[in-house]
C-alpha cells in the first residue's frame, strides 16, 4: 500500500488535486511505478480480456457472465470483476430491474476462486473499488454504492445521493469510486454535465462538488489533475480544463509508466452496442498515440485495470487471437482522428454554419468557426472542401488566427489539401474557414430553389502525425 502520509490534499482552481496521490490512489493503482506493470485486464460486454499491447499479445480469460464491467485489485493480486450476468441492453427497464448481478474473485491463475453475491440485487452494476478491507461497487439502477466487508463477509448499502428523494432510482447514475487520502470520489454521470462529488471518509458526509465532463466515467490522472472520460464529447477533460480528443465514446482507463492505455466503443443504440467491435487505444506516458488494437464482436469496452505481469499465471490462459493491431495509425473502424459533417456541435458559435447534411456542411457566413482538438504528435492538417459556386472562388483556412493557406476552385468541384499545424495547448484549437463573399444558388444555378447564402461546404477534417 502506498504512504498516503504525504499526500494531503489541495485544492487547484476548485478542484481537489493531491501531487503525491497521483503516484498511487487507491489499491488497484499503486503498482504505478512498477516497470513490470506492461499487461492489462479489458472488461467487455461478453468477456474479460487480457492484453499485452506492447507485445501485441491477447488472452480470454472469462466468459459467460457478462456484461462483464469494473475491475478492482486487492493487496493478495486477488482480482476481483464485476458482472451483470445478462447482455440484454438497459433500454428496458424491465429488463434493468431484474438484473441479479455479482462480483467474480479471481486468484493469480486467473480461476474463479469466490463469487460475491449479496442478500439485495445488484443492479446495473458498474465501476467497483477495493480499499479499507471492503468492495464497493456501483449500482447505477438503484442510485446505490453496495460495500462488502471482506473480513465479516457482510453487505450494506450506502445512497449517496444528497437529496434523500432521488435515492433507489437512476438519477446521478453512479459509475465511478475511487479512496483518496481521507476521502471517496465518486463520479456522477448525470446523463448529462456531470459532477464529482466528494466525501468525507469514514463519515460518507458530501464535502463538494465538482463539475467534471459530460456523461463522464472513470477517474486518473490526466496532465497533473484528476481527469475523466468525458463519454459524450469523445475526448479526456481534467479539472483545470485541459483536454484530449478521442472520438466515439470513451470509457475505460489504466495510466502506468509503460504508457496509457484507453477504451473506446463506437457511437450506436443501445439495442446495438452488443453487437459492435471495441478499440483500445495505446499511448505513451505523455498521450502521444502509438497504436491501436481492435477487439471484433466483444460489444463495449466498459473498464481497463493494469496488473503486474509477473504476479500472475499467464500460461494457464487460452489466447486470443482475434485482436486487430493498427500499429503507429489510427484504426479505420473508430479513428477518433477526424471531424465528419457532424463537427457543428463543436462550432462556437451556430449561426456561422448551416445544418449538417449527410457528408458535408456548408458555411454560413464568411468567417466560419469550429473548435477542435490537437493530440499530442499530431503535425497535420488534412481539409476537403468543396465549392458549388459556378465560377472562380476560394476559402483561406486559418488556425487560431493564423493563416495556413487557402484552397482555390477554378471551377465547381471537390479540393483537398494538408497543412503544417503547430499544437500550443491542450484546450481546444479555433478553425476558421473564411470566404470573400456569400452567394445564393437560386440566384446563380438554373432550377435551383436554393435561397440559402453559402460560402464552401466542408467535408471532413484529418488530424494526423507526420509520417
Amino acid at each position: 500500500m502506498p504512504n498516503h502520509e504525504a499526500a494531503k490534499s489541495i485544492v487547484i482552481n476548485g478542484a481537489p488535486y493531491s501531487k503525491g496521490v497521483e503516484q498511487g490512489w487507491n489499491v488497484r493503482d499503486s503498482l504505478l511505478d512498477n516497470k513490470m506493470l506492461k499487461r492489462f485486464l479489458v472488461s467487455t460486454t461478453h468477456c474479460l480480456l487480457a492484453i499485452d499491447p506492447e507485445g501485441g499479445l491477447s488472452w480470454r480469460v472469462h466468459s459467460g457472465r457478462g456484461l462483464y464491467f469494473g475491475l478492482a485489485l486487492d493487496p493478495e493480486c486477488r482480482i476481483y470483476v464485476a458482472c451483470r450476468n445478462t447482455t440484454l441492453g438497459p433500454e428496458d427497464e424491465t429488463i434493468r430491474a431484474s438484473e441479479r448481478g455479482s462480483v467474480l474473485v479471481l486468484d493469480q491463475s486467473f480461476r474463479v476462486c469466490d463469487e460475491l453475491t449479496p442478500p439485495f440485487p445488484l443492479r446495473d452494476v458498474h465501476g467497483i473499488a477495493w480499499f479499507d478491507h471492503r468492495l464497493w461497487v456501483t449500482c447505477s439502477f438503484d442510485n446505490m454504492v453496495a460495500v462488502y466487508d471482506c473480513n465479516s463477509g457482510d453487505w450494506s448499502r450506502w445512497y449517496p445521493a444528497p437529496n434523500p428523494a432521488d435515492r433507489g432510482r437512476d438519477v446521478h447514475h453512479f459509475n465511478t469510486v475511487r479512496r483518496m487520502d481521507n476521502q471517496i470520489w465518486l463520479v456522477a454521470h448525470h446523463f448529462g454535465p456531470s459532477e464529482l462529488l466528494v466525501y468525507d471518509y469514514p463519515s460518507l458526509d458530501l464535502d463538494s462538488a465538482i463539475p467534471l465532463g459530460r456523461m463522464a466515467h472513470d477517474l486518473f490522472w490526466l496532465h497533473g489533475a484528476v481527469g475523466t472520460c468525458s463519454s459524450a464529447e469523445g475526448c479526456l477533460v481534467n479539472a483545470r480544463g485541459q483536454r484530449l480528443r478521442t472520438g466515439n465514446f470513451p470509457r475505460g482507463v489504466a495510466t502506468t509508466r509503460n504508457g496509457n492505455l484507453l477504451g473506446i466503443s463506437q457511437n450506436a443504440a443501445r439495442s446495438e452496442r452488443a453487437n459492435q467491435s471495441g478499440v483500445l487505444r495505446w499511448y505513451t506516458r505523455e498521450w502521444q498515440f502509438r497504436a491501436d488494437y481492435v477487439l471484433p464482436g466483444v460489444g463495449m469496452v466498459l473498464d481497463l485495470m493494469a496488473i503486474e505481469q509477473g504476479q500472475y499465471a499467464w500460461e494457464a490462459m487460452e489466447p486470443w487471437p482475434s485482436m486487430e493491431i493498427a500499429q503507429g495509425e489510427y484504426n479505420a473502424l473508430a479513428a477518433g482522428n477526424t471531424y465528419g459533417p457532424d463537427f457543428l456541435k463543436h462550432c462556437p458559435d451556430i449561426s456561422e454554419w448551416h445544418r449538417p447534411e449527410a457528408t458535408l456542411c456548408w458555411t454560413a457566413a464568411r468567417n466560419a468557426s469550429l473548435l477542435i482538438l490537437i493530440s499530442p504528435g499530431e503535425t497535420r492538417l488534412r481539409i476537403e472542401v468543396s465549392s458549388a459556386y459556378p465560377a472562380s472562388y476560394h476559402t483561406e483556412i486559418y488556425l487560431n488566427g493564423k493563416r495556413l493557406g487557402e484552397l482555390v476552385f477554378e471551377q465547381p468541384g471537390i479540393l483537398q489539401n494538408e497543412f503544417c499545424i503547430e499544437r500550443d495547448s491542450d484546450t481546444e484549437h479555433k478553425l476558421t474557414f473564411r470566404v470573400p463573399y456569400l452567394w445564393k444558388p437560386a440566384e446563380l444555378i438554373p432550377e435551383s430553389c436554393d435561397q440559402r447564402a453559402l460560402g464552401v461546404a466542408v467535408h471532413l477534417i484529418t488530424l494526423r502525425c507526420q509520417a
